[in-house]
């Protein structure tokens, strides 16, 4: 059996025998030498050994490629991954940071009257000072005082420690105070030493008129109004004493006169006091007794000049109270709050 003849190309043995020796010529070969059965069963075994070994090569090459697919899948993954990663990172890098907006604190003003100031002398002279209302204060060696820049209202406190000299502005509707210690000393418009430093706290009066209290009873001690006086006070004992022209003298007793229209009272009972004013001016004054039962006044009180409302307000100021008017002559007093 001859090949058939064609083009010559290469081919694979299978090929090669499919298309150069057809099935017919296969089925219309006769050899003349019958193959031995040894000899046919050696070349089944070749022949089958030949599938199995193209097969497994076949089998190999099969797993060789997709293991080589999935390496290539993961390094494409990878790289695309890597890629888009450095394309992000360049992308924020390019673009301008935003910078959060920092929130606006509203800062409130402090109002000056709740603004406190303190002036103290560390010299070795005296120092002068003229406070928010007009009024003088001088300021002795290793001594400070304490107060609101625009003073309240009402009031127009000061808190001394050592040795201070006040000279007030008068101001009938602001009671001036001075704290200094156990004591707190009130004026509406006078002149007065305070000394803390030493054992005693004393009080002294150059002008005017002043009423001196204990701070913690809130009880008036004295109401002065002799210039020169001194009032010393011991704040472990408790106890009041008064000098004048260098003289120990005791607290003064009561004392009413009149000169015509004018009333001239020291030391009275607050309730005394209401008492000539109602006799002197036809009008009704309540109030709680317990308020006023230590507390007394000194002054004068002309009934021809002077209105019940200007008497009482001073009054009231100098003790720390109120008074309402209810009706055209009736009034109630009280402590203020």
């Amino acid at each position: 059996m001859k090949p058939n003849k064609g083009r010559k190309r290469k081919l694979s043995d299978e090929v090669f025998i499919q298309e150069n020796f057809s099935d017919q010529q296969w089925q219309s070969f006769k050899s003349d030498e019958e193959l031995s059965s040894s000899k046919s069963e050696e070349m089944h075994r070749f022949v089958l050994n030949e599938i199995f070994a193209r097969q497994a090569q076949k089998q190999a090459r099969k797993i060789k490629l997709i293991q080589f697919s999935k390496y290539a899948t993961a390094a494409c993954v990878t790289m695309l991954l890597g890629f888009a990663l450095y394309l992000g990172l360049n992308n924020v890098s390019n673009q301008p940071s935003k910078i959060n907006p920092v929130a606006k604190t509203t800062i409130k003003p402090v109002a000056a009257e709740n603004i406190w100031k303190t002036i103290n002398n560390t010299a070795q002279e005296i120092l002068n000072y003229q406070l928010p209302d007009a009024s003088q204060v001088t300021i002795y060696p290793g001594s400070g005082i304490k107060f609101k820049s625009a003073f309240d209202q009402k009031l127009r406190d000061v808190y001394l420690t050592g040795k201070a000299k006040f000279k007030v502005k008068r101001n009938t509707s602001r009671p001036f105070s001075v704290y200094s210690g156990a004591l707190k000393t009130t004026a509406l418009g006078t002149s007065f030493t305070i000394n803390t430093k030493g054992k005693n706290i004393s009080v002294k009066l150059h002008t005017g008129k002043i009423v001196v209290a204990n701070v913690k009873t809130k009880k008036p001690l004295a109401y002065i109004s002799t210039v020169g006086t001194t009032l010393v006070y011991d704040p472990n004992l408790e106890s009041t004493n008064f000098i004048n022209s260098s003289k120990l003298i005791k607290a003064p007793t009561e004392a009413i006169s009149h000169e015509g229209a004018v009333i001239n009272m020291k030391n009275i009972p607050l309730a005394k006091v209401f008492n000539l004013l109602h006799d002197a001016y036809g009008i009704a004054i309540s109030t709680d007794q317990k308020e006023i039962n230590h507390i007394t006044f000194t002054g004068k009180v002309d009934t021809v000049k002077e209105q019940p409302e200007d008497i009482l307000k001073v009054i009231c100021l100098i003790n720390n109270m109120t008074f309402t008017k209810v009706s055209e002559n009736e009034f109630f007093i009280q402590k203020s709050n």
